[in-house]
């Protein structure tokens, strides 16, 4: 083949394959693009009490214990006890079972849930293929730092807005910023103690 030739057929392959991701659906973000920061912005952009992120915190863990991948995908505003829950999920009944799970959350006077179920054939996770244990393990690091940042927020109160968590695979590494040593050695503590916490990354900062 000619030099020109096989400029001409890779370019021609190139259009396919530009071409063929034109025409496939573009996914909503699934769980391997959720795992791993903070749990939907609650502490980077939070214009909430601690009371209030806490009780965010705790209905996250138990749609997480409950729903699975899927407790990734649900939205959580809270206000005075009053929580709003939306986003779309894979499965039909954990749309309907979100709302009954908040409802036992302690803390939790009202619930409105907007979630919905996807359409047939939607994708809604990221067009990688990953096995069951992938996705279990995902869900297990959103776990553990949703139990670290509840440990956080009761230790350490607003200061804990400022501490993003993430863990995988039991290690779990502390960054953002703290007031003072003294907050930091605490995180470190804090976040150690939390039950499956094999160790700890400190990155934190003193302001």
């Amino acid at each position: 083949m000619t030099p020109v030739a096989a400029a001409a057929a890779c370019a021609a392959a190139v259009l396919s394959a530009a071409a063929a991701a034109a025409s496939s659906p573009t996914p909503t973000p699934g769980p391997a693009a959720r795992v791993g920061g903070a749990i939907d912005h609650t502490w980077s952009s939070v214009s909430v009490s601690v009371g209030e992120a806490l009780l965010i915190t705790r209905v996250r863990v138990a749609l997480l214990e409950r729903l699975g991948d899927d407790g990734l995908r649900v939205t959580i505003n809270a206000h005075q006890g009053a929580v709003e829950l939306s986003g779309q999920v894979e499965k039909k009944e954990n749309a309907e079972l979100a709302g009954r799970v908040a409802q036992t959350v302690d803390g939790v006077r009202t619930v409105a849930n907007r979630v919905t179920a996807a359409a047939e054939g939607q994708l809604l996770e990221p067009p990688v293929a990953r096995t069951m244990s992938e996705v279990e393990h995902g869900v297990a690091n959103a776990l553990l730092e949703a139990h670290v940042k509840l440990r956080l927020l009761g230790d350490l109160g607003t200061a804990a807005f400022k501490i993003g968590v993430h863990a995988s695979g039991g290690v779990v590494t502390l960054s953002g910023t703290v007031p003072d040593a003294e907050r930091r050695m605490v995180a470190v503590r804090v976040a150690g103690a939390t039950s499956d916490v094999k160790e700890v990354r400190d990155q934190l900062t003193v302001q």
